[in-house]
This record gives structure tokens, sequence and C-alpha cells, in this order.
């Protein structure tokens, strides 16, 4: 096939689509003809639980990249009704167009139907290609929200897929709750994941999951068993607080020993239960945390460490008003307090 078909090709056939998504591990063609975005396998689903269910088909700063070959480029995307809104009454859905690292504009995504026009660029690539950057400015990025279930109705013009070279190759993969998803962040590039990979010239893969950050076996085994990531993050135990601490130490040492088994030795930084204000949980965060210190410990494994994820919330205030997700400036900071840390270790090899 000719480069020029596969450019026709690209726009019409939809089994090609995989080729422009990052961040999701499956597409899955719903009754309206649209497709849905799964950031899990599909058939990994029926082992997790619901709020990974539901959570999954949310796109947490997921993206479709491509680069123009001639004409403008329409993306069609198909905004859900939220079955668990993190607002009521829902708020504004933004998506995003970069060019490469450098920014475009946001689009709001209104219930239903959206296109999003992206003319052929006319900036200097010539100067934004001198400057150091993670993307190439020719790699066109349209960042999906963080939350709700987004659908990718289809893709038209003349455009192809990304080239080697034009996103970083070190990838960092982010586990853990909605706070890990970005809950109260406006923005797709907003979350704490998205932060930590700019910093330190990653590309990132969220999978936090609002509600859903269980610890199931068969989510670590996959994660361990995909060949796509250098370093990650696990986030643990918010989602669990209704649990016994006994039964969360089990499921701590369960998960965390499947990432102590991986015969990479990827570098995996444990995190555990962020400053909240919900006194009536403060005995049993504290519970928490020390066990996912305890658990980290007991590994012996240099590969799996503990950060100080409480660091990064430096206030009371930094909260928003449910005293539990940070607020949208605190991503920056926690995203911030944890690059730093991780930074050292990738320096060093691991």
């Amino acid at each position: 096939m000719t480069r020029e078909s596969e450019t026709r090709d690209m726009t019409t056939n939809p089994g090609l689509y995989r080729q422009l998504v990052h961040g999701i591990a499956a597409l899955e063609q719903a009754d309206d003809g649209a497709f849905r975005l799964s950031r899990v396998p599909l058939e990994l689903l029926p082992a997790l639980n619901d709020r990974v269910k539901l959570r999954a088909f949310s796109p947490a700063g997921a993206e479709l990249r491509f680069r123009q070959t001639r004409g403008e480029t329409i993306v069609r995307l198909r905004r859900m009704p939220d079955e668990n809104p993190v607002f009521q009454p829902p708020a504004a859905v933004l998506a995003g167009v970069f060019h490469g690292d450098f920014q475009s504009r946001w689009q709001a995504l209104e219930p239903g139907d959206t296109a999003i026009v992206i003319p052929p660029f006319r900036g200097d690539l010539a100067a934004m290609a001198r400057a150091r950057f993670r993307y190439h400015p020719e790699l066109v990025r349209v960042v999906l929200p963080l939350f709700p279930e987004i659908r990718l109705v289809g893709i038209e013009g003349d455009c192809e897929a990304p080239r080697p070279g034009d996103a970083p190759v070190l990838r960092y993969l982010a586990y853990g709750s909605s706070i890990t998803q970005g809950a109260y962040a406006p923005l797709g590039t907003g979350s704490y994941p998205a932060v930590v990979a700019r910093l330190l010239g990653a590309d990132p893969i969220n999978l936090g999951f609002g509600g859903g950050a269980h610890l199931e076996p068969e989510l670590a085994s996959w994660i361990v068993a995909r060949r796509d990531w250098a370093f990650a993050t696990l986030e643990m135990g918010i989602n669990m607080l209704g649990l016994e601490p006994a039964a969360f130490r089990a499921r701590v040492r369960q998960f965390l020993a499947i990432f102590a088994a991986d015969p990479l030795r990827r570098p995996v930084f444990c995190l555990d239960i962020l400053p909240t204000g919900a006194e009536q949980d403060a005995a049993q965060c504290a519970a928490f945390r020390r066990i996912v210190a305890e658990e980290q410990a007991a590994l012996q494994a240099a590969h799996v460490r503990l950060l100080d994820y409480g660091g990064g919330l430096q206030r009371l205030a930094d909260l928003s008003d449910d005293l539990l997700h940070p607020s949208a400036h605190a991503f920056e900071d926690i995203g911030r307090h944890l690059a730093g840390q991780i930074a050292p270790y990738l320096t060093a090899g691991g």
C-alpha cells in the first residue's frame, strides 16, 4: 500500500483508527455506530469492579494523534451522558488541539456530537522544531477530556498515523483513583500524571478510575505484561476505606507482589492517600498509609519504592469542597512534587 493510499484509507477504514489513539487499549463499535474508547481490554473488564467498567470509557486525557497531509481534518466526537458525574450539575467538558507541544485551542464538547475542524497548520514549523519538544510539531494531538465517556464518531480528511520519533519513547503509567484520573482538573493536560509526564519528558498513560482503584490482581498482571511503559506510579487506599485493615493489607500485598515479580524490574513508585479533610476517616487513612509503607518495605524489591505523596498537597484549602479531591491548581503542585522524587531514579537508570 502506498503512502497516498494509506493516507486516504486512514479516514475511511475504521480498523485503522487504532493507529491514531494513545492511552486506549480497545475500540468497540457501539450500537450508535460510534466507537467506544476503552482504557482497559474488553476481555479484562468482567474481572474488574463496576467502577472500572464505567470509568474505563472515560478518556482521562487519552489522545487522538495524526499527521495532516493536505487540507483540513475534521474529528467528530460524541459526548455521552455521564452515568456517575463528578459535578452536579455536569460541568463543561473540553477537548484540546495541539501541534506537538504547542497548544492551538480548547473546544467545548456539548452533549451529543461535536465536530472539531482542524485547518492545515500555517505556523512556523521550522522555528517550532528547533525548540526542545516532547512531541513533533507536525503531530496533531487531540487531547480528550478526563470525564465523561467520549466516543469517536469519525475522522475525515487526509491524514496519516504518527511516525517514529513523533512522541517520547519514555512512557509513564499511572494507576489509581479519581484523583489519578484527574477529577476537578478542567483539562486533559491538568491531571498530576500529565504534569509528571511533562516535567520528565515522558508520554503519560492514565489508568485512574474514579472509585475503582480496588487493586485487582488481574489488572496488575495486565499492566506488568504490557511492554509500553518504563515507570509507573500506583495510588493505593482511598477507594478501599470501607475495608478492614487486614483485608486492605492482603490486597496491597498481592497487588505489589505482581509488580515485584516484573522480569524487566521497571521502576514502580507506591503512593498512599493524600491528606483529606474528612476527620472521621483520619484514623483509617493513617492505618492504610502504614500498611502501604510496611508492605512496600517487606517486598525487598529495589525497583518498587515508596514516594511521599501527601507532601504535594500543602494546605487544606488546596482541596476541593468535598475535602477529598485536590483543586485544579493543586494537581500541578502534586505533579511537581512527585516528578522531583522520581527524576533521580530515572537518571540513575532505575
